[in-house]
C-alpha cells in the first residue's frame, strides 16, 4: 500500500465518523484533553482541537493520577515517544527519528531549554512531578514556530506558577519513600498580590536504584512576574544538581546470574574484579527574562535565557584490574558549556468586515550560541602516560562553539470554517572546533530553509480535519564533530558531516464527539535524509557519519472520555514502521562474522524502534468530596512491540507490557497515596548493540545489556496550604 492509498484509507475512517456524528455537547464541567490550550514559542494560542499537528497533552489531572514516579517515565508512556535510556541519561525518540547518541527531542521548561552538553541530553529526570501543570509533546512541529532543531519533536513542560494565584500565599510540601531506599521531598510556594506574582519550588531525591546506582538529584526553580495592561514580564531561574553512578551494561550470562548487578567477575573462582559504574556529576543553571504583550490585536513575545552546564564524567571501567588499567581505559572529562538564547517575535491580527474572517501575521528571529570546553585527565592511572599525554596533545581536550540564527515568518488565515497556516524559516548555522593535536574543523550551513503549510476545515462542529507538510533540518550536536576529530577515521570525518533533513506529511481528524468519547486519528509519513549513525570499526566506536535515508510512517490514535462522574478513561496507540530506504553502516553480517566493509541498509528496519506502542488507563472515583474525603484509583497499562537492536537486524527484542497502579485519598489539605510501577515485576532488558554482534560473545570487558527497573512501590503524603 503506497502513501496516497494510506491517506485515502484514513480519510475514509474520518468520513465514516462524520456519518455517525451527533450534535456536539457543551458543559462547563466536562473538560476533555481536546479543550486544552496550546501555546507556541511565538506566543500564539490554540485549543488542542484546533491544532493541525499530532500533539499529545498530559494535563495536571493526568500527571497526578499517573502511577509513574518520575517525569521522564510519564512522558515515555505516551505512544510514539520511545524511551531509549540505557544508562544515566534519559532521551526520547519520537517516531524513531532520533539519531545515535543525541538528545533527540528539544525540551523546554517554562521556556528554559534543558538540553545541554556534548550530545544535547536533557535534565528531564530532575523535574519533579508535583510541580508540573502540563506536558505537551509535539511530534512534528513546524520549526518556524518552535525554533531551531525542532525537526525531531518538541516537549514543552509548564510548571505551576503564581500567574493564576488569587491569594498572596499558596503552598505544598510532599514526601515519598519507596523501593530501593528511594526518598523524595518536594515543596513549593506561590502567590499573587496586586500586579505581582511569584513561585518557588524545591526538590530532592536520593535512591540506591534498582542496580545500586546511588543517584541523587536536587533542583530549585523560581519565577517572579509583573502584570500590566495587556502583558507581563517574568524573571525565571532554575538550578539542577545531580550525581549519578552510571550502571554498566552486562553480558547476557551476568544478567542471568544477577539482574540487579552492576559489575561482573572475570574469574571462575571468584577472585576477579568488578567493573565499577562510571560517575556523572552535573550542575545545570539557567536564568532569563521573558516579555509578553497581547492587546489591540498586537502580539509581542520575547525572551533572553542564559544556561550554564558543568559536568564531570568519570569513566571507571576496569578500575581494580592493574593489567587492564595499563590500557588507559580510566579517565575523567571536565566539561563546561555556556548557552545564550534570544528570541523575539511580533505579530498582528487583522479582521475583515466579516466577523468570521481573520489573519494573523508574525515575524520573528531567534539566536542560540553555545561555547563548550572539555579537558580530560587520568587520575586513576598509575602507569606511564601515553605519548599524547606526555606531549600535552590530548585529542580529547577540545574547545568548540555552535551558533544557530533563524528568521521566521508565520501566517494564520481563518475564513469561516476554513483555516490555512503557513510558515517559513531561514537558518544560519556555524560550527568551530579545535583540539590539542592540533586539529580544527569548521562548518557553515547558510541559507537552509525550513517551511510548512497546513490547511484545515471544521467539517463538523467541534471537529478539525487537516493536512500538514513540514520540511525542516536537524543540526547535529557538537559531540558528533568532537568524536570524529578525536578518532580521525577515514570513513567518519568531521568535515563530511551534514545536518539531517526531514520531510513530514500528516493528515488527521480531531473530534469532540461526546463527553464520553473524544478522539483524534492521524496518519504520518516522514522521510529522513542524511540520517546519522554511529560508526564502528569491528566492535570499536570510531565516531559518526551520515548513513542515508530512512522512512517512518504509521497511524496514531488517541481516545479519552468520562462516561459518568465516577469513571474516566484514556487510550493511545501508534504504529511505527521505520525502515531504511538507502544507507550504509558498518555492522556484523552474521552474529559471529565481522564485516570489513560498509553494509547496505536498504530494506532493513531502523534499530531501537518498536513496531507499535500503546497505553490505556482508567480512573475510578468511588467517592468524591465526602465528609471522609475523596478517593481516586488509577490503573494504567503501556507497552511496545518487537524491535531490532542492531543496524543489520540480527538481534530482536521481544514485546513487553507493563502495569501501574495508584490510590490517592485526600481530605481537606492532606493527601496520601500508594503508588506502584511495573506491578507485575516484568523483566525487561535494554540492549546497546548497534553492531549486531551476538550477545553470547559478550565476555570479559565487553558490555551491552541494561536490565531495566523492576517493581517499584512507594507511599507518600502531601500537605497543601
Amino acid at each position: 500500500m503506497n502513501l496516497w492509498e494510506k491517506i485515502k484509507w484514513i480519510w475514509m475512517i474520518v468520513l465514516l465518523s462524520l456519518v455517525l456524528s451527533q450534535p456536539a455537547w457543551a458543559a462547563e464541567d466536562d473538560i476533555t484533553v481536546l479543550d486544552t490550550v496550546i501555546v507556541t514559542e511565538s506566543g500564539t494560542k490554540n485549543k488542542l482541537l484546533d491544532t493541525n499537528a499530532s500533539i499529545s497533552v498530559l494535563t495536571q489531572k493526568d500527571i497526578k493520577n499517573s502511577g509513574q514516579r518520575k517525569t521522564a517515565e510519564i512522558i515515555a508512556s505516551i505512544p510514539g515517544v520511545i524511551n531509549q535510556k540505557a544508562g544515566a541519561k534519559t532521551y526520547y525518540s519520537i517516531r524513531g527519528t532520533r539519531g545515535s547518541l543525541t538528545g533527540g527531542v528539544v525540551i523546554y521548561v517554562d521556556g528554559r531549554p534543558i538540553n545541554a552538553g556534548l550530545s544535547g541530553y536533557s535534565k528531564i529526570d530532575s523535574i519533579p512531578v508535583d510541580n508540573i501543570e502540563k506536558i505537551e509533546v509535539i511530534k512534528s512541529p513546524p520549526t518556524s514556530q518552535y525554533g531551531a532543531n525542532a525537526a525531531r519533536g518538541v516537549i514543552l513542560i509548564t510548571t505551576k506558577t503564581g500567574k493564576s494565584a488569587d491569594e498572596p500565599v499558596h503552598g505544598y510540601v510532599s514526601g515519598e519513600y519507596g523501593s530501593w531506599d528511594t526518598m523524595k521531598i518536594t515543596a513549593g510556594i506561590s502567590g499573587a498580590k496586586e500586579q505581582y506574582d511569584y513561585s518557588l519550588s524545591a526538590y530532592n531525591m536520593t535512591t540506591d536504584g534498582y542496580r545500586d546506582s546511588e543517584d541523587e538529584t536536587k533542583s530549585a526553580d523560581g519565577q517572579i512576574g509583573y502584570r500590566f495592561d495587556g502583558g507581563r514580564i517574568d524573571v525565571i531561574a532554575g538550578i539542577n544538581d545531580s550525581f549519578t553512578l552510571y550502571p554498566k551494561g552486562l553480558p547476557l550470562w551476568q544478567v542471568a546470574k544477577d539482574r540487579s548487578a552492576v559489575g561482573y567477575n572475570t574469574q571462575a573462582d571468584g577472585s576477579g574484579f568488578d567493573v565499577l559504574p562510571s560517575e556523572t556529576d552535573e550542575e545545570l543553571f539557567n536564568t532569563g527574562l521573558k516579555f509578553k504583550y497581547e492587546k489591540n490585536n498586537w502580539l509581542v513575545n520575547s525572551s533572553l535565557i542564559f544556561t550554564r552546564d558543568n559536568e564531570v564524567y568519570t569513566d571507571m571501567k576496569d578500575f581494580n584490574n592493574p593489567a587492564v588499567n595499563s590500557k588507559r581505559d580510566d579517565y575523567r572529562d571536565d566539561r563546561q558549556e555556556n548557552q545564550y538564547d534570544v528570541k523575539l517575535s511580533c505579530g498582528r491580527t487583522f479582521f475583515s468586515s466579516k466577523a468570521d474572517t481573520s489573519d494573523t501575521l508574525t515575524l520573528g528571529f531567534d539566536f542560540k550560541y553555545a561555547d563548550f570546553e572539555e579537558e580530560r585527565s587520568y587520575p586513576f592511572n598509575t602507569t606511564a602516560l601515553s605519548a599524547a599525554m606526555t606531549t600535552g596533545k590530548n585529542k580529547a581536550d577540545i574547545d568548540a562553539s555552535r551558533q544557530l540564527l533563524g528568521i521566521n515568518l508565520n501566517n494564520d488565515l481563518t475564513i469561516d470554517k476554513f483555516r490555512l497556516q503557513a510558515g517559513l524559516r531561514r537558518n544560519e548555522v556555524e560550527y568551530k572546533l579545535e583540539n590539542k593535536v592540533p586539529a580544527s574543523v569548521s562548518a557553515d550551513y547558510s541559507g537552509d530553509l525550513d517551511w510548512s503549510i497546513s490547511p484545515s476545515y471544521n467539517i463538523v462542529e467541534n471537529g478539525n480535519l487537516f493536512v500538514t507538510y513540514n520540511h525542516s533540518h536537524y543540526y547535529l550536536p557538537l559531540g558528533h564533530y568532537k568524536y570524529d576529530m578525536e578518532y580521525d577515521h577515514p570513513d567518519a570525518q568531521a568535515k563530511d558531516l551534514k545536518p539531517e533533513r526531514y520531510d513530514t506529511v500528516e493528515t488527521g481528524f480531531k473530534h469532540q464527539f461526546h463527553k464520553a468519547f473524544n478522539y483524534s486519528i492521524i496518519y504520518y509519513y516522514t522521510k529522513a535524509d542524511d540520517k546519522i549513525v554511529s560508526f564502528y570499526d569491528g566492535t570499536s566506536f570510531k565516531g559518526y557519519r551520515n548513513a542515508g535515508t530512512s522512512i517512518h510512517q504509521g497511524i496514531e490514535l488517541e481516545l479519552d472520555g468520562r462516561p459518568c462522574n465516577w469513571i474516566g478513561y484514556r487510550l493511545g496507540f501508534t504504529t511505527i514502521d521505520a525502515e531504511w530506504d538507502s544507507g550504509l553502516a558498518k555492522a556484523y553480517a552474521e552474529p559471529d562474522a565481522a564485516s570489513t566493509t560498509l553494509t547496505d541498509l536498504s530494506g532493513k528496519k531502523v534499530y531501537a524502534v518498536p513496531e507499535y506502542e500503546y497505553s490505556a488507563g482508567i480512573d475510578i472515583y468511588p467517592f468524591q468530596d465526602k465528609p471522609y474525603g475523596s478517593l481516586t484509583i488509577s490503573f494504567d497499562i503501556h507497552g511496545f512491540g518487537e524491535q531490532y537492536e542492531d543496524y543489520n537486524n540480527n538481534l530482536k527484542m521481544a514485546p513487553a507490557i507493563f502495569a501501574d497502579l495508584k490510590f490517592t485519598w485526600s481530605l481537606h489539605n492532606f493527601e496520601c497515596y500508594l503508588t506502584s510501577t511495573n506491578i507485575f515485576n516484568r523483566e525487561w532488558d535494554k540492549y546497546s548493540n548497534s553492531t549486531g554482534m551476538d550477545h553470547s560473545r559478550f565476555t570479559g570487558g565487553t558490555t551491552g545489556v541494561y536490565p531495566q527497573d523492576g517493581r517499584y512501590v512507594g507511599m507518600g503524603v502531601c500537605y497543601r496550604f
